[in-house]
């Protein structure tokens, strides 16, 4: 499907080598030459246009059949649905959207890596993609790609400095790939923010347990259940630090 990009009262067309005006004329971009419209340049347009409303009436009905898919967990025709509105239009404005679903879909399947690729490309037009680089970064933890992960949250944290997810999830990344003093660090961050915040506690305790400081892991799984951890779903960490082997 041909696209057009409308300058003024100009409509350009690369296939005939000429620029058609909404007016009564058509410039030959060759020559130069103005002439009148033919009836060969009005059907031409009127199959254009045609052909375009046909495009976008089914671009609509493939998005709406596959959203439908996904609602039933029919991940695959959904997948077939969003790749086909992706071939019908593949300039339109909400494209990215559409990919999103796509690598999410992926997601559903444990394709990682597929789905971080394609995450990817859309961060490069869209950087500041809040919801796909949070999936991103989702698909590089499962993937055991740590750092890059970490760069993904770094650049959250930038764009929003006073989210507890995202320094929470900064911290657990930092204790998983061994940087436990800075994962201290950043859970000093997360408590500044705010002071009750419970998994905060959690997360602290367990990097105290894994640099050998019981008392403080003690003292902290301690808060995090008065904070509201259920004490029956950390009974393994109470023992780890009870545990003298």
């Amino acid at each position: 499907m041909k696209r057009y990009f409308l300058l003024f009262l100009f409509t350009l067309t690369s296939f005939f080598g000429s620029l058609r005006t909404s007016a009564q004329t058509v410039v030959d971009l060759h020559t130069g030459k103005i002439s009148a419209k033919t009836k060969e340049d009005y059907n031409y347009q009127a199959r254009e246009k045609w052909q375009l409303e046909q495009d976008s009436i089914a671009y609509i009905d493939c998005l709406t059949r596959a959203f439908n898919f996904l609602h039933t967990d029919s991940l695959q025709q959904a997948q077939n649905l969003f790749e086909r509105a992706l071939k019908l239009r593949p300039n339109a404005p909400g494209n990215n959207c559409v990919r999103h679903n796509i690598g999410r879909i992926y997601m559903a399947r444990a394709q990682w890596k597929d789905a971080a690729n394609l995450f990817g490309k859309i961060l490069e037009q869209e950087p500041a993609n809040v919801l796909v680089r949070e999936d991103r970064a989702a698909c590089y933890i499962e993937s055991e790609e740590l750092k890059k992960a970490l760069q993904d949250y770094d650049y959250l944290i930038l764009q929003n400095p006073e989210s507890e997810k995202y320094h929470t999830f900064r911290a657990v990344l930092l204790s998983r790939s061994g940087d436990a003093y800075e994962a201290l660090d950043e859970i000093d961050t997360l408590l500044k923010l705010n002071e009750k915040n419970p998994e905060a506690y959690l997360i602290r305790s367990e990097i105290f347990l894994n640099i050998g400081s019981k008392g403080y892991a003690r003292r902290d799984l301690d808060k995090a259940v008065s904070l509201g951890i259920p004490k029956d779903d950390v009974l393994d960490l109470y023992q780890k630090i009870t545990d003298n082997h």
